[in-house]
């Protein structure tokens, strides 16, 4: 296949295959798993002997999207931080697994270059990049609060804001080298691990996501948004990795690291929102109709 064209039909392919695997088992695994927690909520609203069982169960139900988010992103996070932790143990270790797989993916990359591919993942790389997520956060924050959402934007401002500030202090940390930027098609400085690109991607398509997963359109508008989201993270990463700029460990690491961060905003996001307005009773409402 030309590479013009492969550059035009793998982004494309990827995102047509999240969309598909997205659109009716996540629904599904969304449905039962809302399900088995109002159940759970509710047998145990009925087990407590108080006048006040009925509020109970009511309340119980309104918290049933918070015990979802905890489950599920509590599993997500701590996946993602053992995942982390394996890899900062051995990115600096020259005789490491971790090292030789990504000498190994290095140089079949490095092998592999094509002037549209280059092209494709040069732009992919740009929008992942301070500047360019930077511009996708703010347009997202003027589009949430010409729709009246400040509870989201305010979200998305401080998620990805932090998440970039936490990803300078694990560069710090752990202080990297890069491979070397003889070959490197773009250029790159300081430390590489966590990847930049990787880390704030994920958090900021991510927290996007998210915020579109909580609006009130229909699930196949909902679940392509999840889709794009996910195809744009997986895109910025490799093209780190293509343009020679990382190793591979550098964008697993980003990838962990921005997973637990995110999880545990969206976490206290949620529970926040249902500070706010104890009542609500309907998964992932709009924050528009609770203020």
């Amino acid at each position: 296949m030309p590479s013009s064209i492969f550059a035009v039909a793998a982004p494309i392919g990827l995102f047509l295959i999240l969309w598909a695997l997205f659109y009716l088992p996540l629904a599904g695994i969304l449905r039962a798993a809302k399900e088995g927690v109002e159940g759970g909520a509710a047998e145990l609203a009925r087990k407590s002997a108080t006048p006040a069982a009925g509020a109970q169960s009511g309340g119980a139900r309104g918290l049933s999207p918070v015990l979802i988010v905890l489950l599920v992103g509590g599993l997500a996070a701590a996946a993602a931080a053992y995942l982390f932790v394996e890899l900062a143990e051995q990115v600096n270790v020259s005789t490491s697994a971790v090292d030789q797989v990504d000498q190994t993916i290095h140089t079949w990359f490095g092998h592999e270059h094509q002037p549209a591919t280059t092209l494709l993942l040069t732009t992919a790389t740009n929008i992942g990049s301070s500047l360019g997520l930077a511009t996708v956060v703010a347009i997202s924050i003027g589009l949430l609060l010409a729709f009246r959402q400040r509870a989201s934007a305010v979200f998305v401002l401080v998620t990805s804001g932090a998440g970039a500030l936490l990803n300078l202090g694990l560069k710090e940390i752990f202080r990297r080298t890069r491979p070397d930027l003889t070959d490197a098609l773009a250029s790159a400085h300081w430390y590489s691990f966590p990847s930049g690109h990787a880390m704030g991607s994920f958090i900021t398509f991510g927290a996007l996501a998210y915020i579109a997963l909580r609006q009130q359109w229909t699930w196949a508008a909902r679940s392509a948004s999840l889709a794009l989201a996910l195809t744009m993270v997986v895109l910025v990463g490799v093209s780190r990795v293509y343009l020679g700029v990382h190793w591979a460990s550098d964008i697993a690491g980003g990838w962990s690291a921005g997973a637990v961060w995110l999880t545990a905003a969206i976490a206290a996001f949620e529970m926040l929102l249902r500070r706010r307005t104890p009542s609500i009773a309907t998964p992932l409402r709009d924050e528009r109709t609770a203020s």
